[in-house]
């Protein structure tokens, strides 16, 4: 029997409560958002004169940054022996890209679990406990970039003590809860599970020394990309600020990644983007316009590539399991 493919698949997923909250939510903000800008119509200008160096910039950069990504999907699948061709772990970090944006978080991670499920018998346990952990990973390396970003703000007016407060306590939080955890956190609700299943995965890791050092780089480039990002969307915008506050608002944003309602996150991005740019002195505004930069620079790729690799790699597990026939 020909399986279905991933989009198929993605588009076809059962409608659950949560989901029909998700679309509530969704069309809730789309309205708020479109009542904000166009009651302040004039912060439209720059985005519809923007230049076509500044949109392709955009695109490029979220292309990467979805590579960096498929480079940890690719570390994880070479930790037990899987090697993953381009197609592979390029094309699932797009698809999952894609199907973040049809669905809440789970939308993408089904996707990719699936296909390294049937693919390559990669067990949906392990793989979901592997990509918990790595966001603890990348957690506190956002939260060392951050405290260490603030450094240089530290003798001038611009020294911001709350967001500096804020990436020490994500450092030493994460820091404290890998080096004392001695058995499970107690609790049946979603945190601690995901807790649990982060620090599962953490067990799996800490001793793996060359695989850490790789998550730690590529979250590492990570951050300087999305860093580069920010900064061309705010010169796109009509905003010249410096890298270093381009950089703080995007280790800022990466947190939006805690709370996944809607697809795409949208409306949690947007929020917190505008208002760690007005505590950095850009303007809320700016920051929403430079929210929906990123988004629309990164949807067109998610959504011509995704579809492609999604096709390709649906062929591939076909002929994987005539082949096993």
């Amino acid at each position: 029997m020909k399986p279905p493919s991933i989009f198929y698949n993605l588009a076809r997923r059962k409608i659950k409560t949560g989901q029909v909250l998700s679309v509530l939510v969704f069309l809730a903000v789309t309205c708020i958002i479109g009542l904000y800008l166009k009651s302040n119509n004039e912060l439209l200008r720059p985005i519809l004169n923007i230049s076509l160096v500044n949109a392709l910039l955009l695109i490029a950069l979220t292309v990467m940054l979805t590579g960096t990504n498929g480079f940890f999907l690719k570390a994880f699948a070479a930790k037990f022996g899987i090697g993953l061709c381009f197609s592979e772990w390029f094309g699932l970090a797009m698809i999952t890209t894609m199907g973040n944006h049809l669905a809440p978080f789970p939308g993408g991670m089904i996707a990719r679990a699936r296909y390294l499920k049937h693919r390559h018998a990669f067990p949906y346990t392990k793989f979901i406990t592997l990509i918990t952990a790595n966001y603890l990973v990348i957690f506190w390396v956002v939260g060392m970039a951050g405290a260490l970003t603030m450094v240089i703000f530290w003798n001038s007016n611009r020294f911001f003590w709350q967001i500096t407060l804020f990436f020490v306590s994500v450092v030493i939080a994460l820091s404290g809860l890998v080096m004392v955890r001695r058995a499970k956190i107690p609790g049946n609700n979603w945190l601690t599970k995901l807790i649990n299943t982060a620090l599962d995965g953490w067990d799996l890791i800490k001793n793996d020394k060359s695989l850490l050092i790789k998550l730690i780089i590529y979250s590492l480039i990570n951050i300087v990309l999305n860093g580069f990002l920010f900064l061309v969307a705010y010169n796109a915008t009509g905003c010249t600020i410096h890298f270093t506050i381009a950089l703080l608002v995007s280790l800022l944003s990466v947190f939006s990644l805690l709370i996944r309602i809607t697809p795409g996150n949208f409306g949690i991005q947007e929020a917190i983007i505008s208002l760690s740019s007005e505590m950095v002195g850009a303007g809320a505004g700016i920051g929403l316009l430079v929210s929906l930069l990123i988004r629309a620079a990164s949807l067109i790729p998610a959504f011509t590539l995704g579809p492609i690799f999604s096709f390709m790699l649906t062929r591939k597990l076909t002929a994987h399991r005539s082949d096993d026939k």
